[in-house]
């Protein structure tokens, strides 16, 4: 199968040094360092603004192209909207969660709670605050079957609610709170029981992105995953931006 190449452009500087290495077995033969003639740094110029690096990656399959946190499945996918893509917590060298992200993360085990708060001034890449309802509306994508995601699993019917929301018995997902209301920053999320592994990222007990819900609101779920505004025109809210998307072809 001939492979699919998938170029993107990513506006920063990059120095790319390469070393290359030779050997000969021949006795008889006179040979030289091979790597007499290389230096072993490379020259020091004035950084300049702008710029970009254009990356290509190989793939055996096609690349799908869907920029979705909830939809996505396909490391290609993952790789390429890596940059603009950014959890909603940071952690340590062993993978505790942290305060330092975009959200904090508080989990009270009394009560059998995680209370998830996003900062002020995290903004979508159309400059929109990041909001409560977009943490809640990623869990909607995930347990709604229309959007058919690959995301739902036991661990998050652990969450209150979830189960009765995936079946159809109810229209929301009654264990997940917005104290402060859609447009507040924060989230309570009461499980069933609390986890040990839930004080580290990827315990999947919780979900760790958001969904920007003002911008994908009027999609239907079983439309969500061909829209423009998954394929074509993302949102996000990490340090860069999709500028320009052709699809199955260049990011």
């Amino acid at each position: 199968m001939k492979k699919a190449k998938l170029f993107g452009s990513l506006t920063l500087l990059s120095g790319v040094a390469l070393t290359l290495a030779a050997c000969g077995n021949n006795s008889n033969s006179k040979v030289d360092n091979p790597t007499k003639n290389f230096k072993s740094a490379t020259p020091k110029k004035a950084v300049k603004k702008g710029g970009t690096v254009s990356v290509a990656l190989e793939s055996d399959t096609p690349f799908t192209g869907i920029f979705l946190n909830e939809l996505s499945d396909t490391q290609n996918d993952s790789d390429a909207m890596a940059p603009a893509n950014e959890a909603l917590f940071d952690t340590d060298d062993i993978y505790q969660i942290n305060d330092k992200g975009p959200a904090t993360l508080k989990l009270d085990n009394d009560n059998k709670t995680a209370t998830i708060k996003i900062k002020n001034g995290v903004k979508w890449s159309d400059g929109k605050q990041v909001t409560a309802k977009d943490v809640e509306y990623s869990y909607e994508i995930i347990a709604n079957k229309a959007t058919k995601s690959s995301r739902y699993t036991d661990s998050l019917q652990n969450i209150v609610g979830m189960s009765e929301y995936h079946d159809g018995k109810s229209n929301t997902i009654s264990g997940i709170e917005m104290p402060d209301g859609e447009n507040g920053r924060t989230v309570v999320i009461h499980f069933k029981e609390m986890k040990p592994g839930m004080k580290f990222s990827g315990n999947g007990y919780f979900w760790e992105a958001a969904a920007p819900y003002h911008y994908l609101k009027d999609v239907p779920f079983d439309k969500l995953q061909s829209s423009d505004q998954v394929r074509k025109k993302p949102l996000f809210f990490g340090p860069y931006k999709m500028s320009k998307v052709v699809r199955g072809q260049a990011v």
